[in-house]
């Protein structure tokens, strides 16, 4: 019959337990007993030690009093005395309840007792004496006929040290007797701690025999099928536990060998389409490890970079190294969407331009990979709009001088110097002058907003004094505000530092911002200004009205470009203003912001750095 693990390791077990819990067992009991006994003989004697000790202290003090006495200190000596004899008494209580050592102790105590008794006696008779008789010194010293105090608390320490002695000697005999125990007990456990590893070491070696061999083959065969072999076969020589396990092995095996076949195809066909793909994108694509390497590079990369295959690293160029700095320590995806943020590169004889989008790559368990570097060739986008805003800038200038001369008619027509005019020619004549006063405006601002577009690097900026700026832009605005009764106020923060703006650019954006206010608030609003410091080195300007605000749809589009808000299509304006007002202030490497609501009023918001580093 086949004995399963299961059995054989019972079998094997089961007695070297029962033999460690027997040896245990009878340790346990010889130590509890040895424990007990010793702490009840040392308890009992301690507590006599320790009584006889503190009755000595106090006998000492009650025989200092009387030499205190003695000496005229007559207060500090029945002071001590009263105070040490209720500590004497107590301590000979606490013996009387503690003999443990039938009949020595008990005569000693008895004898302690009297004597105590008798020299109490004869220290009242001490005090009872008036300061400073001469009896006192025989009462202490004593007589011929009669023995004194110092005699009797000589033989109270006496007897009190026989006591104390007595118990001590019960501790040490206490000791030995435990020491006795102990090596008696110390013999027995090493007698059944050598039996009991005797038939350990038995029972390890047939296990050994049995169990280890086959254990040690499957092993190896795991180690080979770890480093790639997986050409393992492991020999089944028993039916049990052993046996099955072997053969399990060998089916995993043989799976493993049939995964792998399938396995390294699908993989390596995943892994060539993946490349694949990223090869089609026309924008150059890399992806890189959090130590630089090159994980993924498709050829447009390779031809715009040089970057090499994958492992090697890549250095990437200055205009991309602070994008990827940012996501890779953010762990956000870095997204360039405006044309001041595209990055230029000389390559195949031009400079093409490029948004970077920047992503991190995460494993499942969240672990960073790196990051995918993805370049959008937008060349082609940047020089329509550069064909666009030099198209608007070159019809806006060509214009100019033809509505000049239609102006200057309608002028000299509305002066009457040809001729006098009927009301309706008059009206009509007023019309023609106002709407070529607003398309003067418009080629205006048009050409405003493209030479700022060609020309933002170009602004000559100089330290301005923020109060002295605002100040003289609300002037400009005031007389408006004045016909319009609107309270325009401006507060300027007294420890402001000096701002290197544009003068006359960020004077005529400011400007627009007032002139909107004063427009859309309705007589009797307010429009205030103010100026503060930022806590990161920056200046705030703030534009505030109460007028007839901004609907919140139209609020992420009052920025864009010829952009009316809606419901305003009575009053003059060209939709432009606003955007130049954003160019001005980017341009000086700050931003803004707009807040507003509905029929309660508009607040806009201008941070600007008090020192400006260009782009």
């Amino acid at each position: 019959m086949t004995l399963s693990l299961r059995t054989r390791l019972l079998l094997t077990v089961a007695p070297l337990v029962a033999l460690i819990a027997a040896v245990g067992g009878a340790g346990v009991w010889l130590l509890h007993n040895l424990g007990q006994r010793s702490d009840e003989i040392l308890r009992e004697n301690y507590v006599s030690v320790r009584a006889m000790d503190r009755l000595n202290e106090a006998v000492e003090r009650i025989d200092s009093s009387f030499q205190f006495a003695l000496a005229g200190r007559e207060e500090d000596a029945r002071a001590a005395y009263v105070a040490n004899w209720p500590v004497v008494r107590e301590q000979l209580t606490v013996e009387r309840g503690n003999v443990t050592i039938f009949p020595d102790e008990q005569v000693l105590v008895a004898e302690l007792e009297r004597l105590a008794e008798a020299y109490r006696t004869s220290g009242d008779e001490f005090f009872d004496r008036p300061s400073g008789d001469e009896g006192r010194r025989d009462d202490y010293f004593g007589r011929a006929e009669k023995a004194g105090l110092l005699h009797n608390f000589r033989e109270v320490k006496r007897v009190a040290a026989a006591v104390h002695d007595l118990n001590e000697r019960e501790m040490r005999r206490a000791s030995t007797d435990a020491q006795a125990t102990a090596r008696r007990s110390v013999v027995g456990f090493a007698i059944g701690l050598v039996v009991a590893v005797t038939l350990a070491g038995l029972s390890v070696w047939w296990l050994v025999r049995t169990l280890l061999g086959p254990i040690r083959t499957v092993t190896a065969a795991a180690t080979a099928i770890g480093a790639g072999d997986l050409q393992q076969l492991v020999p089944v020589l028993t039916g049990d536990e052993v046996g099955k396990l072997a053969e399990a092995f060998n089916g995993m095996a043989a799976k493993l060998r049939s995964y792998r076949q399938t396995g390294e195809y699908q993989l390596d066909r995943a892994r060539r389409a993946a490349q694949a793909t990223v090869d089609a994108f026309t924008d150059p694509v890399v992806v890189i490890d959090p130590s630089g390497r090159v994980e993924v590079a498709n050829p447009a990369a390779g031809r715009l970079f040089g970057t090499g295959p994958s492992g090697t690293t890549w250095v990437p160029p200055e205009s991309l190294r602070a994008v990827i700095l940012e996501a890779t320590a953010s762990g956000r995806a870095v997204l360039a969407e405006g044309f001041d943020r595209a990055v230029s590169f000389h390559h195949g004889g031009e400079d093409r331009s490029y948004l970077p989008q920047v992503r991190p790559v995460f494993a499942a368990d969240g672990e960073p990979l790196g990051v995918a570097v993805v370049l959008h060739d937008i060349t082609r986008f940047r020089l329509l709009d550069q064909l666009k805003s030099d198209w608007v800038a070159t019809v806006s200038h060509e214009l100019k001088t033809p509505l000049s001369g239609v102006q200057l008619a309608v002028h000299v027509l509305l002066d009457e110097v040809i001729g006098p005019l009927t009301p309706k020619q008059i009206e009509l004549l007023v019309e023609a002058r106002e709407n070529a006063e607003r398309l003067r405006q418009l080629i205006q601002q048009l050409l405003a907003l493209a030479k700022l577009e060609d020309d933002r690097r170009a602004f000559d900026r100089k330290p301005v004094d923020p109060a002295a700026l605002i100040r003289s832009v609300a002037d400009a605005v005031a007389a408006r505000a004045d016909d319009k009764q609107i309270s325009l106020t401006v507060g300027v923060a007294p420890d402001l530092p000096a701002m290197s703006v544009d003068t006359e650019r960020f004077s005529h954006a400011l400007g627009n911002l007032l002139n909107n206010a004063v427009t859309y608030t309705d007589p009797g609003g307010t429009v205030n200004v103010t100026a503060r410091r930022g806590n990161d080195n920056t200046v705030s300007l703030v534009v505030a009205d109460t007028g007839i605000g901004i609907p919140q749809a139209d609020l992420p589009h009052v920025f864009e470009r010829f952009f009316r808000v809606s419901g305003r299509d009575g009053t003059a304006g060209t939709g432009l203003g606003l955007a130049i007002v954003r160019e001005v202030v980017e341009g000086h490497g700050g931003s803004i912001r707009c807040e507003s609501t509905e029929g309660k009023g508009t607040t806009f918001t201008i941070t600007l750095p008090v020192v400006w580093e260009g782009p």
